[in-house]
């Protein structure tokens, strides 16, 4: 490890030194409307609530986090930087067109619109769910955010981002964004966000989708992984706080699509620029410091919300093998299995999987929920071939 530390000191040096980017600058690149910005909790959250039933803007500041029931701590996670897909039925590399505020479907109103909220993983950003938002927006409100230390909201002043916490700040964004019942999606770190805030509010929850998550012990040995433990240490947090990047996303985006044409110059920028946002990388740091043995899977069989497991068979970083757990843990739960995709379904095709969330939802979801319109969800989908199909969903277990 010593001589990791030393190598990675000596490829600082020969490569130069990389400050981080005005946040000015990366707020009119990245977060021009229909982004939102929350004071909540010492940052300024950055969020998006598209589709039906989008709120009204409300900066109003949310008071400071009083921490609320703990939940178990977790292991090392293995989510990456993520990038568009470049699927041709779903346009990508741009901003999802605004629709705040748009009247909601004929005999529903805002409160009754189904809603969901969409947790991405490690060094990402609420971009991850560009697919998925122009698919479900039609028919659904859609909120996204930057968890602190990542993307635009940046790091939290406590320097705390333990599972505890980070269940902590999601049902106060929750209260401060207005959603009372929701389904919860998450990918790789988002989705043990999202398996966690289900055990602790599922009076809240109608659904959970979660997508190659994290959660479960795991031996890490990828490259991606020992930098996470790299970045654990002071001494190299600190010097992350300098470290070209570029060659990190472009090798780790390349570790989590299967199909590497997909990995594009402006993507491995856009990531790029927001790790350099001011404070996330030293984040990126606290993170992986505040990493503990994974506990908290065992409380997964009293889960009773709908849930349905996505999972890209050639994951290199959380094998499929931990996917079938989640299968066998939590009662009900359906799984999908793609077989030509890697960590970031989603992202990598995000046609095929928002067509199967969405199937699923009005299936499990929508069907159980008088009020909710399902015929608008199921007009909402484009009418294209899938272009990966998927392997048979796995029955509900008895």
């Amino acid at each position: 490890m010593h001589r990791l530390i030393l190598l990675f000191g000596v490829t600082l040096l020969l490569a130069g030194c990389q400050t981080d980017l005005p946040l000015a600058g990366l707020k009119a690149q990245y977060g021009a409307p229909p982004s939102r910005y929350l004071p909540m909790d010492g940052v300024e959250v950055h969020w998006r609530d598209e589709g039906q039933g989008s709120k009204p803007l409300d900066d109003t500041p949310v008071a400071s986090l009083t921490a609320g029931t703990p939940t178990a701590a977790t292991g090392t996670n293995a989510a990456a930087p993520t990038a568009n897909s470049g699927t041709p039925s779903m346009a990508t590399g741009s901003t999802a067109a605004p629709a705040p505020n748009r009247e909601p479907p004929i005999g529903a109103t805002p409160d009754d619109t189904p809603t969901i909220l969409l947790l991405h993983g490690t060094a990402s950003s609420l971009h991850t769910w560009e697919g998925w938002v122009k698919a479900m927006s039609p028919s659904w409100r859609v909120v996204r955010l930057d968890l602190p230390g990542f993307g635009l909201t940046g790091p939290y002043p406590s320097g705390d981002y333990s599972p505890a916490a980070t269940v902590d700040f999601l049902e106060r964004f929750a209260d401060a964004a207005g959603l009372k019942r929701f389904v919860i999606a998450g990918s790789s770190l988002g989705g043990q966000a999202a398996w966690r805030y289900a055990l602790r509010r599922p009076d809240r929850i109608s659904g959970l989708i979660l997508i190659d998550a994290t959660g479960y012990p795991q031996n890490l040995s990828t490259t991606s992984a020992v930098a996470l433990q790299l970045a654990a240490m002071p001494v190299v947090s600190e010097l992350m706080r300098w470290a070209p990047i570029e060659g990190m996303v472009n090798s780790s985006l390349k570790d989590v699509y299967v199909d590497d044409s997909l990995v594009t110059p402006e993507l491995v920028s856009r990531y790029s620029d927001l790790m350099r946002r001011p404070g996330n990388r030293v984040a990126l740091g606290d993170r992986a410091r505040s990493a503990q043995p994974s506990t908290g899977w065992e409380q997964l069989p009293q889960l009773k919300v709908p849930t349905l497991i996505m999972w890209g068979a050639q994951d290199t970083w959380v094998p499929l093998s931990m996917g079938e757990r989640f299968r066998q843990d939590i009662p009900g739960s359906e799984l999908i299995v793609y077989p030509n995709l890697g960590h970031l379904p989603m992202e990598e095709d995000p046609v095929t999987t928002a067509r199967d969330a969405m199937a699923f939802l009005r299936r499990r979801v929508l069907a159980t929920s008088p009020a909710s319109p399902a015929s608008p969800a199921s007009s909402s989908l484009p009418s294209v071939p899938l272009a990966r199909p998927a392997l048979p969903v796995t029955p509900p277990q008895k």
